[in-house]
């Protein structure tokens, strides 16, 4: 097994994400390769594969700001392919994503995750991520 940064996106990966990605949500788009480039290639993002013998398993975005209160990350959209998880892989995907930040000198990680996780909402917990008490809002355009 092998995690690394997504430096250069191939049809490999694209047709990854395409399987990957309704794991995770349903009802979102699935990412193109342009939108897998665009990811890639900003410098406000890092995009992690977890691979074992050429299948990729497992992804997971940190997403980078710069603010007047500092700098902030945010774990996202991390998902496990069906036929790996409950074998350490999300697990190993965070705290890969843990060792890349922290090698950035930023000190706080914040992630999301929808109380029906429960097994990843247990993880996060075992890896020392606490849950915080804020309300989170979207506004929907149109």
């Amino acid at each position: 097994m092998k995690i690394y940064k997504l430096v250069k996106v191939t049809e490999h990966i694209v047709n990854a994400f395409q399987v990957l990605m309704p794991q995770l949500s349903t009802s979102c788009a699935l990412p193109t390769k342009k939108d897998l480039e665009g990811i890639v290639d900003s410098k406000n993002t890092a995009l992690f594969i977890a691979e074992d013998d050429h299948q990729i398993l497992g992804t997971l975005t940190l997403v980078f700001n710069k603010i007047p209160t500092g700098d902030k990350v945010w774990i996202e959209d991390v998902v496990v392919d069906n036929s790996a998880r409950g074998k350490g892989l999300g697990k190993d995907l965070v705290l890969f994503a843990i060792d890349y930040v922290t090698h950035k000198n930023i000190k706080n990680i914040n992630l999301t995750s929808s109380p029906e996780r429960v097994a990843a909402n247990a993880l996060y917990k075992k890896l020392g991520f606490v849950q915080r008490e804020t309300n989170v809002y979207r506004y929907t355009a149109g």
